[in-house]
């Protein structure tokens, strides 16, 4: 896939240059000759980078640098000044900014080129690094702090939208004895085809997470209740089934799960949500394991 690069300037002739120097290199380029419309178009085509004039009428470069960096879907995008402001004060006011590099006019190709090679690998490093930052290193899943931003998150919006969200806690019953019996690589397996087993069990949307140790958290989105109890019970069956091995022996393990579902006109909070699909986890295990209980049969 190409990468994809905006290109802002008020000049037709600039924005036709710069176009065709990059498309040499077989990126996808955006323009517009608006700084007022560049939140917008980044907004419904995600880019790389962007070129950015900072002379323009209504909002200049500077306005829409800022704009940029004040909001947390496009903070991260490299931002390149291609102007013929050279004065120190504007290269000062630019970097301050933000600003991720600077291009004089009249732009030399090669120049062109060379500075957006270079913004494209540090946004590519930057990336990766986001993306670390956000998965639990063994299985691949959400990390804890992350899977609870996108519960506060969702929650928000479905709440808006006046649409049903389901909180799932999910843990490995018996999971120290795993351990114990078959060492701690063998709990490792466990822990990430458990991971794979729930990866594959929810639809694209939904949000699964590793929520600490042997717990695992679900976010179901606009799905009903009885939805989410019986997409809980095909997972629950699903790790009942399943045979876990590694270099020693074939395992066989089961989960409890506790669910917690928001209708749209109940208030709840996203504390209120882990702890009520919390208490209905200690439910499901106090009362046998290897099952799902709904926590308003019980406790709502």
């Amino acid at each position: 896939m190409s990468q994809k690069i905006l290109v802002v300037d008020d000049s037709e002739l600039n924005l036709q240059i710069l176009t065709g120097v990059l498309q040499k290199k077989a990126y996808e380029v955006f323009t517009t000759n608006d700084g007022g419309q560049v939140m917008k178009i980044v907004s419904n085509n995600p880019v790389d980078i962007i070129l950015l004039d900072i002379i323009m009428p209504n909002i200049d470069g500077f306005e829409v640098c800022r704009l940029l960096k004040n909001n947390h879907a496009t903070k991260d995008i490299p931002i390149i000044m291609v102007t013929a402001r050279t004065d120190s004060e504007s290269i000062k006011k630019a970097l301050d900014l933000g600003v991720f590099d600077y291009i004089k006019k009249p732009i030399e190709e090669v120049e062109v080129i060379a500075r957006v090679q270079s913004a494209l690998r540090f946004k590519e490093q930057l990336d990766q690094l986001k993306e670390l930052s956000m998965k639990d290193g063994l299985t691949g899943l959400y990390n804890h702090s992350l899977l609870i931003e996108l519960l506060e998150k969702e929650l928000a919006n479905h709440t808006r939208l006046e649409q049903g969200i389901a909180f799932v806690m999910l843990d490995i019953d018996f999971f120290k004895k795993v351990n114990d019996t078959y060492g701690h690589q063998a709990g490792d397996v466990v822990l990430k085809e458990v991971a794979e087993i729930l990866r594959r069990s929810v639809r694209k949307g939904d949000i699964v997470g590793r929520y600490g140790g042997e717990e695992f958290g679900i976010v179901f989105l606009n799905f009903p209740k009885e939805d989410v109890v019986r997409t809980c019970e095909r997972i629950r069956k699903k790790v009942e089934n399943y045979i876990f091995n590694n270099s020693k022996t074939a395992m066989h393990i089961t989960i409890s799960l506790g669910v917690c579902y928001k209708e749209p006109e109940r208030a709840l909070s996203t504390q209120e949500m882990i702890q009520h699909a919390d208490e209905a986890l200690y439910q499901a295990k106090g009362s046998g394991r290897n099952k799902v209980v709904v926590a308003d049969s019980f406790r709502l």
